[in-house]
């Protein structure tokens, strides 16, 4: 295990250095288990993986069994302590790099395979896609990942006018899922899309206080955002959930895309 870091200005997606928002990251469910699977798959080689904003590093820990060398990069150096100390990551051939994607220092590496899961919409895209090319082998596969909350889970109608309160609560404006997706598939442009796939989870349980905690840990409800709030958002939510909860704990499921392809070539 290698450790790298260098220092950026603030940026978007800079709540995820916040430490309490570190600390409720270890409550988000995992990704299904067939990802990873077609992850390998589709990688055209195995020597090297890099995993872009990968947060605590639920791509870069399970994948280093399936690949030479990882390097994995983020920003948040909370973020890398906590990804250093969960299942895997002190493993000998990840790198863990502290800094922004589009400017890591990466020196003479190249990979087949770079992942980007939940993280894509934070970065740069004409900053980062050049940088990126630069380190992708000929051969090589650029998989975008979203998607690691309830999947229609039995309160997704209470969920969606609980959203709709608290988003403009917080931010001032509208919840509208349809703007979010635009936003989040912002990055289409800058590949040639080969595949998109989409994999449900097998049912994962959850206590409703982690469910909760697991909300501070994204960027509109995180707990420097709500303030005074976060007392009425946790009950407001546990209130919400604990009718469909047996024995404080809840059951649902998780619903990941993968869109997989390379890195067009400048026109």
């Amino acid at each position: 295990m290698h450790c790298y870091r260098r220092m950026t200005a603030k940026r978007s997606g800079a709540s995820f250095e916040d430490a309490d928002v570190v600390a409720n990251y270890v409550y988000r469910p995992p990704y299904p288990d067939a990802l990873f699977t077609r992850l390998v798959e589709i990688a055209p080689a195995h020597a090297g993986l890099l995993d872009i904003g990968c947060g605590p590093g639920k791509i870069a820990r399970p994948m280093a069994a399936h690949f030479g060398r990882v390097t994995a990069v983020d920003p948040s150096h909370d973020m890398l302590a906590l990804a250093r100390t969960l299942p895997g990551g002190g493993a000998d051939n990840i790198e863990w790099i502290e800094d922004a994607a589009e400017h890591a220092q990466l020196g003479q590496r190249r990979f087949g395979l770079i992942v980007a899961a939940a993280s894509i919409h934070w970065m740069q895209h004409e900053v980062l896609f050049p940088h990126l090319a630069s380190h992708a082998s000929r051969q090589h596969v650029v998989a975008v990942i979203g998607g690691d909350d309830a999947h229609e889970p039995p309160w997704q109608q209470q969920w969606l006018s609980f959203l709709t309160k608290w988003v403009f609560e917080v931010t001032g404006e509208r919840f509208d899922p349809a703007v979010k997706s635009a936003y989040w598939q912002s990055y289409r442009p800058w590949l040639e899309i080969k595949g998109e796939e989409q994999f449900t989870s097998q049912p994962f349980e959850q206590s409703v206080a982690d469910f909760i905690r697991c909300q501070h840990s994204r960027d509109t409800f995180t707990a420097a955002r709500l303030g005074p709030r976060r007392a009425d958002f946790d009950a407001e939510l546990a209130e919400l959930l604990m009718p469909h909860a047996i024995n404080g704990r809840l059951v649902y499921r998780i619903r990941t895309s993968l869109v997989w392809g390379s890195i067009r070539a400048p026109s």
